[in-house]
């Protein structure tokens, strides 16, 4: 009876070949000091055999474990925001290729960030890290760098010069979004954000801010809003803007969550997204373009982005200087149905929600 595919030893093979073990070794690591008869024999029993050499036994002959790792922070509405499902999954994507394995974690605080790396580090998990939501100065990276233990970054920090990463040009981006918003007719433009920690959060809120100085509008304070990035950050977020008394006919949205809470807003107290206000998001996630108006988004594609990422880990892995994996690129934007130009005017919008919110009233800022 034969073995089961998957139980044959080295031994096994070595014996119906009758040669040594030794000899089976060097044959299955390339070796060029076995005849090539000796050679044919052995590859052809180890086919016949079923062998297949311990995942184990080589990850530790190399110092790998062939699996790559990420904590995602959860917290700043990170759980709730589809951008990093699709990331993680376009990071899983690009492993599969390559027959190497993710390993995801979470971490609730910035100390349970560092933990959780320290953990994986000690008990020799992972080969390697991709690091998400850089913070602009962020305690996993300088924990990594002082290890000198391999990542990539999904995003950049105050200092991005020492260490492999990949971006979008953020600043450029949002001051695009001014641009064309202002090429449309709006003139009072809103901003809903993020936590301002998160580095990409700062640049897509700096980028809206040059933009409206390149054009020469001037900066409102009362203009910008930041929130958890989340629908529901952004259904706060479009609420507390709208309700000025002299509201944006415009909101750019620093992600697509947010905006698409925001489409949920004007929905709700009879605005129409894309008429009575415009609506622009960014992330390019698949689920803006079966929204009600579709939305209009900056695109980066997170599969993309996710499977980039993995294979510059791999690149820091096989020795590239991380210096040299540096990457910048830029966001397209996507027209659907959410922008266009504005239907009515600052005090009209303020007097159609100011009438819509007295006959629905608002329960509070919880975007219910």
């Amino acid at each position: 009876m034969s073995r089961a595919r998957g139980s044959v030893t080295i031994d096994d093979v070595a014996r119906h070949v009758g040669v040594a073990k030794g000899t089976v070794s060097r044959v299955l690591n390339n070796y060029t000091d076995i005849s090539d008869d000796t050679r044919k024999r052995i590859l052809k029993a180890v086919q016949e055999l079923g062998y297949q050499p311990s995942a184990t036994a080589r990850n530790l002959k190399r110092g790998r474990q062939d699996t790559l790792g990420i904590v995602i922070p959860v917290g700043h509405g990170s759980g709730a925001d589809p951008f990093l499902a699709e990331f993680i999954d376009g990071i899983a994507r690009a492993l599969d290729e390559l027959g190497l394995d993710l390993l995801v974690t979470t971490a609730h605080s910035r100390d349970h960030m560092i933990e959780s790396l320290k953990r994986l580090i000690a008990r020799r998990k992972v080969d390697g890290f991709i690091v998400t939501r850089t913070e602009v100065n962020d305690q996993r990276i300088a924990y990594l760098k002082e290890q000198n233990f391999p990542f990539v970054a999904h995003g950049r920090t105050g200092d991005p010069s020492t260490y492999a990463w990949f971006d979008i040009d953020n600043i450029a981006t949002f001051a695009d979004g001014v641009r064309h918003l202002y090429s449309l007719g709006h003139e009072r433009i809103g901003f809903l954000g993020g936590p301002l920690e998160l580095n990409f959060a700062l640049q897509r809120r700096d980028g809206y801010r040059q933009g409206l100085e390149a054009l020469g509008l001037s900066h409102d304070p009362e203009l910008e809003n930041l929130q958890a990035l989340s629908e529901k950050g952004g259904f706060a977020g479009a609420k507390a803007l709208l309700s000025l008394e002299t509201p944006p006919t415009a909101l750019l949205c620093a992600t697509d969550a947010l905006a698409i809470g925001a489409v949920q807003f004007c929905r709700k107290f009879g605005l129409a997204a894309g008429a009575d206000v415009t609506v622009i998001g960014y992330d390019g996630l698949p689920v803006g373009e079966y929204l009600d108006p579709p939305l209009t988004t900056f695109s980066q594609s997170a599969q993309e982005a996710g499977g980039r990422v993995a294979r510059m880990l791999i690149d820091v892995l096989d020795g590239k200087n991380p210096e040299d994996l540096q990457a910048l690129a830029k966001a397209n934007l996507i027209r659907r149905a959410s922008d266009g130009p504005p239907a009515m005017t600052p005090d009209a919008l303020a007097n159609a929600l100011r009438n819509r919110l007295k006959q629905q009233p608002y329960p509070g800022n919880k975007g219910e």
